[in-house]
């Protein structure tokens, strides 16, 4: 975390002194009057072994699985959407929560600088990121890179859509790569019974490459084409079962972290020592092809989205079909007081390439590949963050193994499900908004460990969003709807109304109440409440 705070320090200093070829005179109070400071305290009660789902997950990292807990938060942040106008523009952000019944009872959820150049943008530091295909408010959340765990800390390079030549921008690009390092390896050692594995000092290595078709200027549908690919790798990885069979004995391992083991990682190459006679490439490697398709109209807007996870190289390729999936689309209808948007999606992760595995021998040369054991790992953690998924949450987190006959062991028992997910959101005014969940799985658990028989879970939530608007003080600039902006993130960020003139004291202010209810035998059932209050204010020099 050091490394954290030594990069902001020298970033923010560099920031703050005006460039010359810039704006010397309005840069500086810019930075400091664009801020926004914001203040918010959470409380959950709920009956049950653990809080309901949807009052948990999807909150990056800030939701805890306990049945009751709370945390009081502040934040300094600037979008860097402020600079829209310029050539140089600058973000930062530094979150902290103070929590009751959570993991960690200090949070650093976000600290960055981020500053970009034209199309090219470089970030460093833990940043909350938003879904590429998902509505951040109402999906069930993305695969790959959903939004249920905490940031993780990393250097972090973006180049948005460019077009490709000679296409006149009916094909464009966007690249992002980056590097970093997950925070939880002291974490993970606290949490596991004495004997179990975790790792400690794990590096993270993440890319992607997105091809977009269409100009909603001209025709308003797109197409978007990605693939997102990720790595843990390097580290000390403590307790791993040895290659020698039936010994029960366990091996620690201590893994390059230098510059050949970044490289690696780059270009999918090395090994690990527990790949035996037939070597794999290092680390934990995983990615996911992603599609959507959306139409962009005035009053009316849709997207249907489609995600293909894969584990190894297996599922790289059709190889062996397209069983596992997720899918799902999405609509906001035009301005009413009774719905907004409404989200239909299905998840399927029961495949995996099938049951069986086998690698080749001399007296069966042929390999058979299978059993690919979503979000789970033989030296890391998996595909984890403080124990929560990175990914998808229907996808059952190690916090919850308790319930399923496991305690404090970071692996994850039930990556085998189906799930229906159905979700609304309302604006009958400006002051209120609403929204509901509700999800519908079968578990099967694992090819390893099977659960005894399907059990079937149910989630749902609703919310109720009250955001004071004082007339007398100024009119609202616009209402909370999303407009039609060419980049998910902002389709699922809705800005909060601002006001001209003076200010009132209600301003920026948001309560929202959210009832849970969990119902079925694999987590338990569980009914909760949730109450949230948040305050903005904007600095001025």
């Amino acid at each position: 975390m050091r490394h954290i705070i030594a990069l902001l320090l020298i970033l923010l200093a560099l920031i703050g002194v005006p460039s010359a070829a810039s704006e010397p005179d309005t840069l500086g109070r810019d930075l400091l009057r664009e801020t926004i400071a914001t203040v918010e305290a959470s409380a959950t009660a709920s009956t049950g072994q653990f809080a309901p789902l949807w009052l948990t997950a999807n909150r990056y990292g800030l939701g805890s699985v306990r049945p009751s807990s709370a945390y009081l938060r502040a934040s300094l942040q600037r979008d860097i959407i402020n600079d829209s106008s310029r050539t140089w523009r600058f973000g930062y952000g530094l979150d902290l929560a103070v929590a009751y019944n959570h993991e960690r009872t200090g949070i650093l959820q976000q600290a960055y600088v981020e500053g970009a150049w034209k199309k090219i943008r470089l970030t460093i530091g833990a940043k909350q990121q938003p879904m590429e295909t998902q509505n951040h408010e109402l999906a069930s959340g993305e695969l790959m890179f959903g939004i249920n765990a905490r940031p993780i800390p990393q250097v972090r390079l973006d180049i948005d859509w460019f077009p490709f030549p000679w296409t006149r921008g009916w094909w464009q690009w966007r690249i992002f790569g980056s590097f970093g390092w997950m925070t939880d390896g002291r974490w993970q050692e606290s949490y596991v019974s004495e004997g179990q594995r975790y790792a400690r000092h794990v590096r993270y290595h993440e890319k992607a490459l997105y091809w977009l078709f269409g100009r909603k200027d001209i025709f308003p549908l797109t197409y978007e084409f990605g693939l997102r690919m990720a790595t843990q790798f390097g580290g000390d990885c403590y307790n791993i079962q040895s290659q020698r069979v039936n010994d029960g004995a366990k091996a620690n391992y201590h893994y390059n972290s230098g510059l050949k083991a970044y490289w690696q990682a780059l270009t999918q190459q090395g090994s690990d020592n527990t790949d035996g006679s037939n070597p794999n490439v290092a680390g934990n490697t995983l990615g996911s092809y992603i599609m959507q398709l959306r139409y962009h109209g005035s009053t009316w807007q849709a997207r249907a989205y489609w995600e293909r996870f894969f584990e190894d190289h297996s599922m790289l390729t059709v190889q062996y079909g397209i069983r596992d999936m997720l899918i799902g689309g999405e609509v906001t209808v035009p301005r009413n007081p009774y719905l907004t948007t409404a989200v239909v999606e299905f998840m399927s992760s029961t495949d995996q390439t099938g049951p069986i595995f086998h690698d080749p021998t001399p007296n069966f040369p042929e390999k058979v590949a299978g059993r690919d054991n979503y979000y789970n790992h033989n030296l890391y953690a998996g595909w984890l963050n403080y124990g929560l998924p990175i990914g998808n949450p229907f996808i059952t987190s190690p916090l919850y193994n308790d319930a399923l006959g496991h305690s404090h062991v970071l692996h994850i028992y039930n990556n085998r499900v189906k799930a229906w997910h159905i979700a609304l959101s309302g604006d009958p005014s400006s002051q209120w908004h609403w929204r509901a969940k509700a999800s519908f799985t079968r578990n099967w658990g694992s090819y390893a460990i099977p659960l005894p028989d399907i059990l079937r879970q149910r989630y749902a939530m609703a919310e109720l969003t009250f955001r004071p608007r004082p007339a007398a003080k100024g009119k609202p600039s616009s209402p909370n709807r999303p407009s039609s902006p060419e980049h998910p993130s902002n389709l699922d960020h809705p800005s909060t109304p601002t006001f001209k003139g003076k200010r009132h004291w209600a301003s920026d202010l948001q309560i929202s109440l959210a009832l849970g209810f969990d119902h079925g035998n694999l987590i338990g059932n569980s009914f909760g409440a949730q109450l949230s209050i948040s305050k903005a204010l904007s600095l001025k020099p």
